[in-house]
């Protein structure tokens, strides 16, 4: 990874463009195809809304009555940078076994949403996901929690440190910021922002926030590695504040690493305990 990485930043500063393309891998679609057997297509809510001149697509999981217990927490998951919602549709399915109904949407561009994604369009995609939220008279607004993975971590601390009030946030292989990223992920020491337009400052979002924090890491993530990026955000985050170091999980393997069942036992516990 670490080769193309520094492929496209040479070429970035070269040609003067920047890398925002590879940090949106985006892949649009014509139509999701999600699996049913573990939500049943019964239990899932398409829904559409306007971003500025965009139209995000999303879709609402919602526990049966018969599982539903009160106080009921809402988990808004903010995906990677790769795809779109039907590639993490797997990880929706763990977060439904929690007990907790599930909200992902699609950035723009990625899947069927419109437009074209930058860190400005991503804090107003969050925006317009919360107040659609908002407007849901079957949630519970006390109890909504913000799931960032990889890039999606960017607008779960965002959403949490600035948006409607947060129970808590999760973030899972997140990076420190652009610029800490890029360093990383090049090896080339040179300033974020001539190779990206956005910040991504989520150290800074992570001091600011005030609802609890469980971050999950793998321990062998060589994209986002631990220490820099992991520490650097937690050694900078108030309380209350956990970080879980996964043992053997590569960038996009901590459930796995973690064994599924234990992983979902840990998101529980969170949103339980909050």
């Amino acid at each position: 990874m670490r080769p193309l990485l520094l492929a496209l930043a040479v070429t970035a500063l070269l040609t003067s463009c920047t890398m925002d393309g590879f940090l949106f891998n985006s892949r649009p679609l014509d139509e999701y195809t999600l699996a049913d057997s573990v939500i049943p297509t019964t239990r899932r809510e398409v829904f559409t809304l306007s971003s500025g001149d965009a139209t995000i697509y999303g879709y609402y999981v919602k526990q049966p009555d018969s599982l539903r217990v009160e106080p009921h927490p809402v988990i808004v998951y903010h995906h990677g940078n790769y795809g779109h919602l039907e590639y993490y549709w797997d990880r929706v399915e763990l977060l439904y076994k929690t007990g907790a109904d599930v909200l992902v949407y699609d950035y723009r561009g990625f899947g069927k949403s419109t437009g074209t994604s930058s860190e400005a369009s991503m804090i107003e995609d969050a925006t317009a996901v919360l107040n659609y939220l908002y407007s849901r008279t079957d949630v519970d607004t006390t109890q909504i929690y913000h799931y960032g993975f990889s890039l999606g971590g960017f607008p779960a601390l965002y959403s949490a440190a600035n948006l409607h009030t947060a129970k808590g946030v999760i973030t899972e292989s997140v990076f420190a910021s652009g610029e800490a990223l890029i360093q990383t992920g090049t090896l080339v020491n040179i300033p974020g922002s001539y190779l990206l337009k956005g910040e991504y400052n989520n150290v800074a979002l992570a001091q600011k926030r005030t609802c609890p924090l469980l971050m999950l890491h793998g321990g062998s993530d060589t994209f986002i590695p631990f220490t820099v990026h992991a520490q650097s955000i937690y050694d900078a985050a108030r309380q209350p504040k956990t970080l879980i170091k996964v043992e053997g999980a590569e960038h996009e393997g901590v459930p796995q690493a973690f064994g599924y069942d234990f992983y979902i036992s840990r998101i529980r516990a969170f949103i339980r305990g909050n």
